[in-house]
């Protein structure tokens, strides 16, 4: 097998999958789920995994599973908000939700962390001053918050989806905690998954408006493609993560991004010592490193196995046959 350049490859994949196996299509009960992370943190692709993603509403079930972690090996957790009609219910919900962390962090001290908070908003045009309740309260708590843009893929989505785009850039733009977004890419049903050119459309439209992004649901496989089991074509984190760093690092437009979404020729993508390449474009390690921290942070995923076994069988990552 040849070569795998490590700086590149590392780059690109350390801490990139946020373990979902409470949610579909595994839908795990709590106690497998929170196991298999457990298990992931031990493993040799430790440094692949991110946190797992538990709803605040199941934090006090963790109890029981805590003494599988330690502060040399904590459980690092991305706590997920309830969902909400309106903007006193989103408060009243966050606030609620705020205070399961704070108990369920000061019961368990250093063997427990919680770093990042996802917050499905209300189906309404994004409210300012909503935003900076949830931006103020959860930074208040160390937490790195994204805000999911509920809104449904038909015909209204791009004016629902840039309108809350736009109100999250004006209140990062006043300075204090920062939000990103959280992309839904997928789900259990073909109608679930928002097209190449709408994921594109978020990409650059946060590019161009400074917000960080992380995603969920739908991206098991690194290189799209087309899925029986739902009769649709998948994206792939592959193709969404170089569509994202490429798009900043060669400003790209939303066409251009399209064209390496819906790429599914595995050999457009390959990475070599300096970095990754798509065709003809490239991203530096270097860049691949501060892209990943600072603007694509991480995507959920109710498999850690699945990607890995598909980045192995591409050759990208050889697990321990190489690396």
């Amino acid at each position: 097998m040849k070569a795998i350049p490590k700086t590149s490859v590392h780059a690109f994949l350390s801490n990139l999958i946020d373990y979902a196996g409470l949610f579909p299509p595994a839908s795990l009960p709590l106690e497998p789920a929170i196991r298999n992370y457990a298990a992931y943190r031990a493993d040799k692709d430790a440094w692949m995994l991110g946190r797992f993603i538990i709803p605040a509403v199941q934090l006090e079930e963790l109890a029981p599973y805590v003494s599988m972690f330690s502060s040399e090996q904590p459980l690092i957790i991305s706590v997920l908000g309830g969902r909400s009609d309106n903007a006193e219910a989103c408060q009243n919900g966050l606030r609620m939700d705020l205070e399961k962390v704070v108990s369920f962090c000061r019961d368990y001290g250093d063997a427990v962390g919680a770093e990042v908070f996802e917050l499905p908003l209300p189906p309404v045009q994004s409210d300012g001053d909503l935003l900076e309740v949830i931006a103020r309260e959860t930074a208040e708590h160390g937490l790195h918050t994204f805000c999911e843009v509920t809104v449904p893929l038909n015909e209204d989505w791009e004016h629902h989806m840039f309108g809350a785009l736009d109100a999250i850039a004006t209140h990062n733009a006043r300075g204090g905690p920062k939000l990103g977004v959280k992309l839904r890419t997928g789900g259990v049903t073909a109608d679930a998954f928002p097209t190449v050119e709408q994921v594109a459309a978020v990409l650059v439209g946060c590019r161009d408006r400074g917000i960080t992004l992380k995603f969920t649901a739908g991206l098991h496989h690194p290189i799209r493609m087309h899925r029986r089991e739902i009769d649709a074509r998948m994206h792939g984190f592959l193709n969404v993560f170089s569509a994202g760093m490429l798009a900043h690092t060669h400003h790209l437009n939303v066409l251009e991004a399209v064209e390496i979404l819906a790429d599914e020729e595995p050999s457009s993508f390959f990475f070599t010592a300096e970095g990754l390449a798509w065709r003809n474009l490239t991203i530096p390690a270097s860049k691949i490193v501060q892209l990943r921290e600072k603007v694509l942070c991480s995507y959920g995923s109710c498999s850690f196995d699945e990607p890995r076994d598909d980045l192995q069988t591409l050759g990208i990552y050889p697990g321990s046959n190489g690396q």
